[in-house]
């Protein structure tokens, strides 16, 4: 049901950007986590350098308010080094997603030809795989009973720039969605974006 659910909301999306008032693509570079609390104790492992990737759109709502969103590819993980009783071990876990963004954007002007905008919204993924490297042997991330829950959702802030069709922007996605399949466990994604886009028929 969550699948079914998952496919219309990105048909949907791919239709909303086929209709957009301005569309483009956009990427950029990840600096991606995860957090882990459980009884009583939290758990901040390293980050990983991961990729975003994919279409855009942009729905101007007043003179200075618009909506932006997008189908995004986007790479996630963690990395963490635990040292107990002499030994070490090492892993790193990086997941596949399918994102939506959701932002509403309010922009300055600045020049004739360049806005400074801040935007804010929630943001829906959903994992598609992901590889599990521990000590050197890497397996599949079990999702389901027991598993990471595929659903991410979550709020993102940001800044930027329009410089005519090019928009830098620099943003933080706060992760709510617990992604443990563990009772005990909380597991949420947390993410640093540099990400630039470029809008088609924007001088």
């Amino acid at each position: 049901m969550r699948l079914k659910l998952i496919c219309l909301i990105v048909m949907a999306m791919l239709f909303k950007i086929s209709g957009a008032q301005t569309f483009g693509i956009k990427g950029g570079m990840n600096i991606a986590s995860m957090s882990f609390s459980s009884s009583g104790f939290d758990v901040s492992p390293k980050s990983i350098i991961g990729v975003h990737i994919g279409p855009i759109a942009e729905f101007r709502l007043q003179e200075s308010l618009s909506f932006n969103t997008g189908l995004l590819y986007s790479l996630k993980g963690y990395k963490m080094k635990v040292d107990y009783m002499g030994e070490t071990m090492e892993g790193t876990s990086k997941i596949n997603y399918l994102e939506i963004p959701m932002n509403f954007a309010y922009k300055f002007a600045t020049s004739e030809t360049s806005n400074f905008l801040v935007q804010a919204g929630p943001y829906l993924g959903y994992a598609l795989s992901g590889k599990d490297k521990t000590d050197g042997e890497t397996i599949d991330v079990e999702f389901g009973d027991g598993g990471m829950r595929r659903v991410d959702f979550g709020l993102g802030i940001g800044l930027g720039l329009e410089f005519g069709p090019l928009v830098p922007t620099v943003s933080y996605q706060f992760g709510l969605a617990n992604l443990s399949g563990i009772s005990e466990m909380k597991v949420k994604n947390n993410a640093f974006l540099i990400s630039i886009a470029y809008m088609f028929g924007k001088q």
